[in-house]
């Protein structure tokens, strides 16, 4: 459950970051290739923007410049991927630019297949899919397929043949619907009502909205259209976490098989979720699960492993600006939770050592958010990131990480200063997954999948790494002075 503090702000489908920084390990010929080719790459944008400079075509310069991704060491960026075929700029060189680069990455990505480097595969594949999102062959793999000239996801094929239609208030519905919702009418249990009435029908949790999205199964008494707001953003961190952590789901031989064409059609269970109408019904209704009515005041939210379901109330008036950030967060946080929990076998992750890392990356993830064309991960300005180099640096509190990778569950939450540790854990998960351009974000997320499968230990970090737990404490205060200088 997510750690309420006053004095700590709480805080797709794929990402993009250089290709120089995706590859941690000794370089060899692919990815030497992979580097020179994203380099040209590069030059040659850039020298198309200057061509578009010294012709006066200032805006068409500043078009071009935009295709590359912005550049920062203290975010993560993750392109959303266009619904619409044939969006690329319509500037015959930068697309010719574009597409050569794509097929180029992509063919390095098919002999990383071969070789059985499924990881080294999917991060080129990531590169070219981001240079020309209508890559057939790449968007096939992501098991997206191309209908009305827009690129679809299995799922929305399939709902789009059942006659159903992606409605921006009412979410996922019957096409002969919508006339009669848009005019204030709704269905339920076979006939019409008004608007007003199925309100009054939806008072209880048991008898609210059901609302269907690819990944999750979402239950709510507060109104449809709110219900249909925040299942459009767990997609949204569903497509985010999906390519961010894509090694905790497939393993390296999973992975080359999808480029061998080996791509399952299979949907996954949903994931469950339950908004209720507002704090108060929040808290009545979930008394059974959490006793402790104090625990559930604080709370903005939490996700149940036992129930496999996350359970939410949404901002109200009532709340001043930090609450409302908090519980606007939470959903992040939890939904993270979820994620990892739910997508693979998970057995008592955190129950004999680091469980610091499974509240630390739920804390980073509370960092997403949208920025122009591009979802992003991490921030420089982050909150936590203040209060942990504050705690380190003039609070003399820090627990090194000899000591902080013995914590099991029972150990952390019970910890005396329990408020500065979640701090700390933000503060080192920021770091793993952001320090010299992604250096250690690898070895970050096989250490989730080691402590999810309950067979990590408290030396996994050093192993995964290659570095002691020494050389990480100073990394650790090196990153907290460049990313938050004084």
């Amino acid at each position: 459950m997510l750690s309420r503090q006053k004095t700590i702000l709480p805080v797709i489908f794929l990402f993009f970051v250089s290709v120089c920084s995706l590859f941690a390990a000794e370089p060899d010929a692919l990815i030497l290739g992979a580097r020179q080719a994203e380099a040209d790459y590069r030059r040659e944008i850039e020298r198309l923007a200057v061509q578009a400079v010294d012709a006066g075509n200032l805006v068409e310069a500043e078009r071009i410049r935009q295709v590359l991704p912005p550049s920062d060491p203290s975010r993560i960026f993750l392109p959303c991927l266009p619904l619409e075929f044939g969006v690329l700029e319509k500037i015959p060189s930068l697309i010719d630019v574009r597409k050569k680069y794509a097929e180029a990455q992509f063919q390095r990505a098919r002999q990383a297949a071969e070789k059985n480097r499924g990881n080294l595969a999917m991060q080129l594949a990531i590169a070219a899919i981001e240079a020309n999102p209508d890559h057939e062959e790449i968007r096939k793999i992501l098991g997206f397929q191309l209908l009305d000239n827009r690129w679809r996801t299995d799922w929305e094929v399939k709902s789009l043949e059942k006659g159903f239609v992606d409605h921006p208030l009412f979410g996922w519905m019957p096409k002969e619907h919508v006339e009669r919702y848009e005019a204030g009418e709704r269905f339920v249990k076979n006939r019409w009502v008004s608007a007003e009435e199925d309100v009054k029908l939806r008072a209880n949790i048991n008898n609210g909205w059901d609302i269907e999205t690819e990944h999750y199964s979402l239950r709510t008494n507060h109104s449809l259209e709110e219900g249909v707001r925040l299942s459009r953003r767990m997609e949204n961190l569903y497509r985010a976490w999906k390519l961010l952590f894509f090694r905790f789901q497939l393993s390296d031989e999973t992975l080359s098989r999808m480029f061998k064409g080996n791509v399952s059609n299979s949907a996954p269970p949903r994931h469950r979720i339950r908004l209720y109408r507002n704090k108060a019904d929040y808290v009545a209704n979930l008394r059974d699960i959490e006793p402790r009515t104090e625990i559930l005041e604080l709370s903005g939210g939490f996700y149940h492993p036992a129930s496999k379901t996350a359970y939410f109330f949404p901002v109200d008036d009532t709340m001043d600006e930090f609450d409302a950030e908090y519980v606007r967060k939470t959903p992040y946080h939890e939904g993270t939770h979820q994620l990892f929990q739910e997508t693979r076998p998970a057995k008592a992750p955190g129950a004999t050592a680091n469980f610091w890392i499974l509240e630390g990356i739920a804390m980073f993830m509370e960092t997403f958010r949208m920025e122009g064309n591009h979802y992003v991960l991490g921030d420089a300005d982050d909150v936590r990131l203040s209060v942990a180099k504050r705690h380190k640096h003039k609070h003399d509190f820090y627990v090194p990480f000899n000591e902080l990778v013995r914590l099991d569950r029972i150990s952390f939450v019970t910890y005396p200063e329990l408020q500065r540790l979640y701090s700390q854990s933000a503060g080192t998960a920021h770091f793993l997954m952001l320090v010299d351009d992604g250096r250690y974000r690898d070895a970050t997320v096989q250490l989730l999948r080691l402590v999810y499968s309950g067979v990590d230990r408290f030396d996994s970090l050093n192993r995964l790494t290659g570095r002691s737990f020494e050389q990480l404490d100073e990394e650790y205060d090196r990153f907290l002075g460049k990313m938050i200088p004084e």
